[in-house]
């Protein structure tokens, strides 16, 4: 027998090393990466970069068209050689950076008109400067090929013409809430009847009014964009590229993912398919740095707390018109707690004594000193993210895009007090300071957000790297997209089968009805002659 002792250990041999196989992670393939960001804000990019330089330091290869090459800066601190850009500054376009004047801001009767035009402007600058390019023409020219395709999912699909000829799965990556328009895309409805679209400016909970104008908000973005600006785009693509560049609406319906730079924490759950990832907060970073010397000694003695304020790189704060400037700076500067102020000018006249105003501040490291104990920004969505990652407190005051959606979703939250720019004054302000510093509740709601938002099975990166990849390695429509993206919208909301229902319903009412009618006068004419009958009987 003990020639047999040996047979149970081989066996568990077997099975072990079986198990090992079974489990053993894809292996790596190097992927060669297109990036293609047309749009010239900052703040976008912001989004986009974490994962381009993180996929880069996994040993990708990346092309990336944008108008933020890397700095000398950041080369010399991290070479990356395997990235290589192409730059679309210096082609009468440039970075969108503190462009936003104050005096100009749309009139809210007329914001999503006025956002969506605005859009439109954008799109078409974006596209004739970015399809134009020379060294964008020599890579469509050059016939490259690549393994994936990242690109923005905005206001352009101009700039699909640049990869319509490679042979590879491309992601968009939305840097906000999806336009509505992308849903379409993707293959999911929307949910009108909870959620409310990035353009309609509603909150929760949603009236029947409210509901009936987040419909047509939803309607008026989508007929806009899959007209006038399609067409816009689809002219340029042809005049640039030739006309065999395919229709570009049908090329978006072939994406394979998209990145939705949110989480449910803040906005809420929502239905998405599987090729819909959340990745909200990507642009955080792991760890605080250390603060200047100047803003550092400000905090440290600043013991009665801080209000940070910054609006924005697109912003420029200088341009506050006066009433509104005054306004701020007397209420401000009136609280028993010092103001730390992104200011883009060298120096702010009738600065109050509790104000530091600097031209540029480490938002996220500010945010995350022990003395800051409120945020006031304008709702843009890398701000608050980051406000609620570091649990503050926050007075949002939307100015245009997605701020509005965003601040009240933080609204709703409880962790934030919504002041409207049109309404801006020293009593609506003095309002929101005191709810914010004396109201306990805002504390406790951000510190209870913040945890939510940061506990998580893996960062963002990480998450958006794996899908990345998984897509690289040509894992993309056969398997998560949605039959639905092929349908029309008509179809996929199933309105062609309730029109039939409501004509079967009507017709079957109106055949009801005229059967009841004869037989009602049938029974009439029936009781006339057995009245006439019994008549004549008489007679």
């Amino acid at each position: 027998m003990s020639r047999f002792r040996w047979i149970p250990v081989c066996a568990l041999m077997v099975l072990a090393s079986c198990s090992a196989s079974i489990n053993d992670p894809v292996p790596a393939k190097k992927l060669k990466i297109l990036g293609v960001f047309g749009h010239m804000g900052k703040s976008h990019f912001d989004i986009f970069k974490p994962l381009l330089e993180e996929l880069a330091r996994r040993g990708h290869d990346l092309t990336v068209i944008s108008y933020f090459p890397r700095t000398e800066k950041a080369i010399a601190t991290e070479p990356l050689p395997n990235y290589k850009d192409i730059s679309l500054l210096g082609d009468g376009l440039n970075q969108f950076v503190e462009v936003v004047d104050l005096h100009q801001m749309i009139n809210p009767k007329f914001k999503m008109i006025g956002n969506l035009v605005l859009l439109h402007h954008m799109a078409s600058m974006a596209c004739e400067a970015g399809l134009n390019n020379t060294r964008v023409k020599e890579l469509v020219k050059s016939g490259e090929q690549f393994d994936l395709v990242l690109t923005e999912a905005f206001n352009t699909h101009c700039f699909f013409a640049v990869f319509h000829r490679i042979d590879a799965p491309f992601i968009e990556i939305s840097t906000h809430l999806l336009m509505p328009w992308v849903f379409g895309e993707v293959g999911f409805s929307h949910e009108a009847s909870h959620v409310p679209a990035l353009f309609s400016e509603v909150s929760k909970p949603m009236s029947f009014l409210k509901r009936l104008w987040n419909v047509v908000a939803i309607g008026t973005a989508c007929s806009m964009f899959n007209t006038i600006f399609q067409w816009t785009d689809q002219s340029l693509a042809n005049r640039i590229y030739g006309p065999e560049v395919p229709n570009l609406m049908q090329m978006s319906h072939n994406v394979s993912l998209v990145f939705v730079n949110t989480h449910f924490s803040l906005f809420g759950a929502r239905v998405h398919p599987p090729n819909v990832v959340e990745i909200g907060g990507i642009h955080i970073p792991k760890k605080t740095n250390p603060l200047p010397k100047d803003i550092a000694k400000f905090l440290d003695q600043a013991h009665e707390g801080v209000l940070y304020f910054n609006l924005g790189s697109m912003v420029k704060a200088s341009t506050m018109p006066e009433d509104k400037l005054t306004a701020l700076l007397n209420v401000l500067g009136s609280i028993p707690r010092k103001v730390i102020w992104k200011w883009e000018n060298d120096d702010m006249q009738q600065k109050p004594k509790n104000f530091l105003v600097k031209k540029w501040l480490p938002q996220f490291d500010v945010m995350n000193h022990p003395n800051v104990k409120c945020y006031f920004g304008h709702g843009g969505l890398l701000g608050l993210s980051e406000g609620v990652h570091s649990g503050l407190p926050m007075i949002l005051m939307p100015l245009f895009g997605d701020q509005y959606q965003n601040s009240v979703a933080a609204e709703a939250r409880g962790v934030a007090v919504l002041l409207e720019f049109s309404e801006l004054n020293e009593e609506n302000l003095r309002h929101a300071v005191d709810e914010i510093f004396n109201n306990t509740r805002y504390m406790e709601n951000a510190k209870r957000l913040s945890k939510a938002y940061r506990d998580r099975p893996t960062s963002p990166l990480d998450t958006a790297v794996w899908w990345s990849e998984y897509i690289g390695r040509g894992n993309g429509l056969p398997y998560i997209k949605s039959d639905a993206s092929q349908l029309p919208w008509y179809v996929r909301n199933l309105v062609d089968v309730i029109a039939v229902l409501i004509i079967i319903a009507l017709v079957t009412i109106y055949a009801i009805y005229k059967l009841t009618k004869y037989l009602l006068n049938r029974g009439k004419k029936v009781k006339v002659n057995e009245k006439d009958t019994a008549s004549k009987k008489r007679n």
